[in-house]
């Protein structure tokens, strides 16, 4: 990590000094030491980025230091960076991307050793759908199909939340008068999605993907499944 081909020595010195002596010479604690260190390897690694930062057990390796002590302070920084929510979505969008995905189980999992990205990724996910399973290890976040696409549709690209808002602009009477209140995102999750079947279950794992992977031309045809082609502006139910 720190030679000359990927390492950036003279700017991480500038900036180590700068900040070292922000506060008084001797007086930063050696906690905020060790952080500012951590911090200012990654800001001037070629290989790394905030939003492709290195793992625990990788710095351990090449820092020689216990890998719980680096997942620590690795949290610590997350949480410090926490305004940039921007940067939080993107990081999740990419771990979601990759997420494991068992349609006959209608199961997501995905695996989030950041501290503070995880506590987000559950956080929205429980302000709509309840609990998240992290029984197992708490670094894997295991979601049924409609939790993983409701946390889809909290972070996902511009590009996809225009097609899904074009889609369900079709159905906006089916949706009910609470949309205008919760947006018809958020309604079509509560009235078509939660405490979805086994069937329904896979198609919002479909939709999820199709959303977080740019998929597009997926959109509509899922949406139109799950709230039902057979439904019309009336407002006549649907078995989900």
């Amino acid at each position: 990590m720190i030679s000359a081909g990927n390492f950036d020595s003279e700017g991480f010195a500038k900036d180590f000094l700068e900040a070292y002596l922000e506060v008084g010479f001797a007086n930063m604690p050696k906690r905020e030491i060790d952080l500012l260190v951590l911090r200012l390897l990654i800001e001037h690694s070629e290989a790394w980025t905030w939003d492709n930062p290195p793992t625990a057990f990788e710095l351990a390796r090449q820092l020689r230091a216990k890998r719980g002590r680096l997942r620590s302070m690795l949290d610590e920084l997350s949480f410090r960076n926490s305004a940039d929510e921007n940067l939080t979505k993107s990081r999740l969008r990419a771990i979601l991307t990759s997420a494991e995905k068992d349609f006959e189980g209608n199961k997501v999992k995905f695996q989030i050793e950041d501290g503070y990205l995880r506590e987000y990724a559950k956080s929205l996910v429980q302000a709509d759908l309840g609990i998240v399973d992290t029984s197992f290890d708490r670094s894997i976040v295991t979601l049924s199909g409609d939790k993983f696409l409701a946390l889809v549709t909290e972070v996902m690209d511009e590009k996809a939340k225009k097609a899904f808002g074009k889609q369900l602009e079709k159905h906006k009477k089916s949706l009910g008068k609470a949309n205008d209140r919760e947006g018809l995102i958020k309604t079509f999750l509560r009235e078509f999605v939660k405490s979805a079947g086994k069937e329904a279950g896979q198609k919002c794992i479909r939709l999820g993907a199709a959303a977080i992977t740019s998929g597009l031309s997926e959109i509509p045809e899922l949406i139109d499944s799950l709230i039902g082609r057979g439904r019309d502006d009336a407002g006549e139910g649907i078995d989900v």
